[in-house]
């Protein structure tokens, strides 16, 4: 007779498993599990939306003294603080664990805009109204004529043509395993700034909470290690072969 032990090295899991396994909510106003209560968050285009990276920009950076290029405000707070262990640890002892709700991918949400695909796109009548109620991005407003009022193609919207030469470009590309290493190193000092940019074109209802926690993943990226242990394209390519199977494809294992 032994005593037999085990123990969960790791676990891969999507953005509402993040709340499971951290004991944080990935949903409503506070959805982000690394900046916590100190998130910049609020309602446009009926649903919450997460602003405010002009934090982790440096404090004398030219982009925190704009206003109408971002939010209508001029930004002078720094970075939300990092976290001890021991603060989480207390503060999961005194909460009760919440339902989570589902989340999108960042690139369905970059490319369903810049294509302004119907059901896809951020860029909407709600979020029209939205900017001209906060009086910022006039170019992006309702065009209204007497008594009608249409959403015209925005300018970061892709017309016919460009849309065909873009998808062309983007099936072309294919990196093998580690050749596009030198980007992950960029990236923990360039998507701030990406961020930032993409607050100055597109409409406060394209940030949802995935498009928020692209700041943090560089730093998490260092912390978890090499990615061939965690990343999801093994499963994916199981999951393929088996819905090819089956009849229900939403269970096909």
């Amino acid at each position: 007779m032994f005593t037999l032990r085990a123990a969960i090295m790791w676990t891969v899991n999507d953005f509402p498993a993040y709340a499971m396994v951290s004991g944080w909510s990935t949903k409503g106003y506070m959805a982000c599990p690394v900046c916590k209560e100190d998130v910049t968050s609020g309602w446009h285009a009926g649903k919450v939306c997460y602003l405010g990276h002009r934090r982790w920009l440096p404090w004398d950076h030219e982009w925190r003294e704009k206003d109408k290029e971002f939010d209508g405000n001029t930004e002078r707070r720094l970075r939300p603080r990092e976290w001890s262990g021991d603060e989480i640890v207390e503060q999961l002892n005194r909460l009760d664990f919440a339902p989570f709700g589902k989340t999108k991918n960042v690139f369905d949400t970059l490319v369903g805009t810049i294509l302004d695909i119907e059901g896809k796109t951020k860029d909407t009548i709600k979020a029209c109204l939205d900017l001209e109620r906060m009086g910022i991005r006039r170019g992006l407003w309702l065009n209204r004529d007497s008594d009608k009022a249409r959403r015209d193609l925005a300018f970061f919207s892709l017309k016919p043509n460009d849309k065909k030469e873009f998808l062309k470009f983007v099936s072309s590309v294919k990196f093998p395993d580690g050749y596009a290493s030198n980007i992950a190193r960029c990236l923990r000092h360039d998507i701030v700034q990406v961020l930032c940019k993409f607050e100055m074109i597109f409409p406060p209802a394209f940030f949802t909470s995935m498009m928020h926690v692209m700041v943090h993943l560089p730093e998490e990226a260092l912390l978890a290690g090499p990615v061939n242990y965690r990343w999801m394209y093994p499963i994916e390519r199981l999951l393929g072969e088996l819905k090819k199977s089956v009849r229900n494809r939403a269970k096909p294992e």
